[in-house]
This record gives C-alpha cells, structure tokens and sequence, in this order.
C-alpha cells in the first residue's frame, strides 16, 4: 500500500495550520497611529478609500491624504498602497484614518536624513515659487533659496518651475521636519573635481580651448573646463589692443596657448596670439630699409609715433622724425620711410620727415626730366606728320 495519499494529507495539514497562524498573528497585532504599512484597497467613493491592512482591520484615506499629483479616479480597487496610521476613533466606532502622503514624506524624511549622513545627491522638481527661493517635491516638501540654485543668480525664478534640481541639504529642522537643500553645492564640489582633473593636466606650451567668461580693461577670462586663466591684452593680437572687446567677446570659443601656470595659486596666463600667425613672418618680404611704404598711425606721444607698417607689425616714428608741433591724428594714413628693421628684438624706426624728403625729390626729379624731355627737338615719324604742324602742349612751350 503507498504512502503517497498520507503524504499529500499532510502536506495540506500543514499548510492550513500556517495560514491559520498568520491570521491568528495578524489578529493579535496591535496598530498604533504612527505606523507605516502595506495595504489594499477594497473599496472606494468619489472621495475616499477603503484600505485592508491586516489584521481583520481597514481604514479610511480621504482624497486629501493622496500626494499631489494621486486622485481616487487614478485608482482602483485591488491596488497597493503604503499608507500611515494618523489617527484612530478610539471614541467612535474605533475608525482608522490613514495617509499615503504622509507615510510617503516619512520614508522621504528617512531618505533624506540617509543622503545628509552620506553627503549624497539627491534630485527633486521644482514646483512653487515662494519668497526667497524655490520649493522643491522630494515627496515632502523642501524649500531651496534662489541663492542656492545655481552658482550664477537666476533673474526669473518662474523659469525654474518644471526644472530637475540635484541637490544636497544643507540645514534640517527635525522637530518640524522641514528641511533646505542647494544646487549650488553640488555644483561647486563638481567643478571642484573638474579643477583638480585639470590642475593634474596643464603645462605651459599646451594648446586649451577655451570660452571666453569676462572681459576687463587689462585682458579676458577663460575658462578651461574648471580653471579661469587671464589672456592679457598683449596677448590677445600681435597688434595694438586697447580693450579686450576689440578682439574677442563673452561667450566666444578660442584656442589659447599656456604661458605659465602656478599650481599653488592655480593662475593661469595664457596667450591668443601665440596661437595665430606671427604676422612678423611677413616682414622680410613686405618691408626693406629705405622702403616709402603707407602706414596708419596707431598712438601718438611727444616723444614718438607708433605706425601699423604690415597688419599686426608696428614701427617707431621718433620725435626727431616727424613734427612735433604738427602731428598726426591716430588712424591717419600716411607715407613712411622705413629706417631699420632689427628682426631679432622685433623692432622698425620709420621716418616722416625722410619720407616727405623723397617724395620733393622724387617730384623735383620728374619735373627736371620733363623739362629735359621738352628740350629735344622733335622728330616726326611718318605716321605722325601731320601731327607735327599742331600747336605744342603749353607745357613745351614753356621750354627754352
């Protein structure tokens, strides 16, 4: 005979007596306002719940005890819930009310207390603007100053509504459990990172791309990636720079060259130039000494004259060399006379004077020509024999 039927028996046997003690446990559990716990919904209204949880018991969730954004149309019966105890009728019929938003902003408080302890990140949508700041949905409610928000300030605070903020908290009320949070940290701990990245990369000679952050009388900012370096104004153009803004503006991507670069004070100095042609390359070939070439005269100064000779190439005009009592405005074009090209320290002295000189004799020379010219008989070809019995040109009259 097998023992196949005594076993199923009492497999089933067992199986009876656990559910029969999982009841028997729930039955004596004891539900105090306060706690949090798993529960079913088995019926509903156009304003409330009715939720089974455990223990032969039920309780009552109002459409206010929802989280924004829950309705009772959202929901149906035989859905979970996480719902807390708040309140119990111990003087009535003994009703239980429950609350899925405040079992849902305890678990948050928890989570939030966890992520301060940790010094942990964590995001949450903004959804109100208040005075002072933001108010942030971390499933309970958390208020971020607008100081907070980002490490620029934020001139509308509407345009922040909708946005995902990653924040950290920076102050809690356990008492009332509120608490205030920054996105700004968490910025500047990443920059941070990005500055020790880069601070472990840099060295002088290598070529960064760069965005141009702020500009000042003396230079432009760059940023790097983390790191503002400073590009002084006689690194921006191998010409003449009297401001920033006449070469580069806010917001503009440049390839810079790293001068020099100080690990303790983490400045910075690059130049812009050093990454352009080297408009002196050209001078052998566009400029000789004695050359009458046109310049345009960039800065004026009793003792000298500065003159743009070759695009981005200036030469000197001493004072000697031109009228001190008559000079000329910055930007007038004029003739110079180039007097010395030292190539090695980069320098061209030019003439005013010398210039005019040469072109009176230039001048004078052609009219002596002319006059010359005027002197010789003429000899009419054939072609031009009739020609010869017109008047001369009054020019040749004049001749002896």
């Amino acid at each position: 005979m097998s023992d196949t039927p005594v076993l199923q028996t009492q497999a089933a046997l067992d199986d009876q007596f656990s559910v029969i003690q999982r009841l028997y446990e729930e039955s004596l559990r004891t539900l105090d306002e306060g706690q949090v716990l798993h529960g079913l919904i088995v019926a509903k209204s156009n304003d409330e719940l009715l939720v089974d949880i455990g223990g032969k018991s039920e309780g009552v969730v109002t459409a206010r005890e929802l989280s924004p954004g829950m309705s009772i149309s959202d929901l149906k019966v035989g859905d979970y819930l996480e719902v807390l105890v708040y309140r119990i009728d111990s003087d009535g019929d003994g009703t239980m009310y429950l609350s899925e938003k405040r079992a849902r902003a305890l678990k948050t408080w928890e989570k939030v207390l966890e992520a301060h302890q940790q010094n942990e990140a964590i995001t949450a949508t903004v959804t109100q603007v208040v005075k002072g700041g933001v108010l942030v949905d971390l499933g309970m409610r958390g208020f971020v100053p607008a100081s907070q928000i980002r490490r620029q300030p934020v001139g509308n605070l509407d345009e922040m509504i909708g946005k995902m903020l990653r924040l950290k908290v920076i102050d809690l009320d356990h008492k009332r459990r509120r608490v205030v949070l920054s996105q700004r940290v968490v910025l500047e701990e990443e920059l941070n990172q990005k500055k020790q990245e880069l601070l472990s990369t840099l060295q002088p000679g290598q070529i960064r791309e760069g965005t141009i952050v702020r500009l000042a009388d003396f230079g432009a900012f760059v940023d790097l990636g983390g790191i503002d370096g400073l590009i002084h104004n006689s690194e921006l153009s191998w010409a003449r720079v009297k401001h920033p803004s006449e070469v580069v503006k806010i917001g503009a991507k440049v390839q810079v060259e790293i001068m020099k670069f100080d690990p303790e004070s983490k400045k910075v100095s690059l130049s812009l130039k050093h990454s352009l042609d080297d408009p002196w390359k050209a001078v052998p070939e566009a400029l000789s000494e004695g050359a009458i070439v046109p310049a345009t005269v960039t800065k004026i100064n009793a003792n000298y004259l500065l003159v743009e000779v070759v695009p981005g190439v200036t030469g000197m005009v001493p004072k000697s060399e031109f009228d001190a009592a008559a000079p000329p405005d910055v930007g007038a074009q004029l003739q110079v006379k180039i007097l010395s090209i030292n190539l090695g320290s980069r320098r061209i002295t030019a003439s005013l004077n010398a210039s005019a000189t040469s072109d009176a004799e230039v001048t004078a020379g052609s009219q002596s020509q002319s006059a010359e010219r005027g002197a010789e008989p003429e000899v009419p070809t054939p072609d031009s024999a009739a020609d010869a019995q017109e008047p001369q040109p009054a020019g040749e009259e004049a001749s002896p």
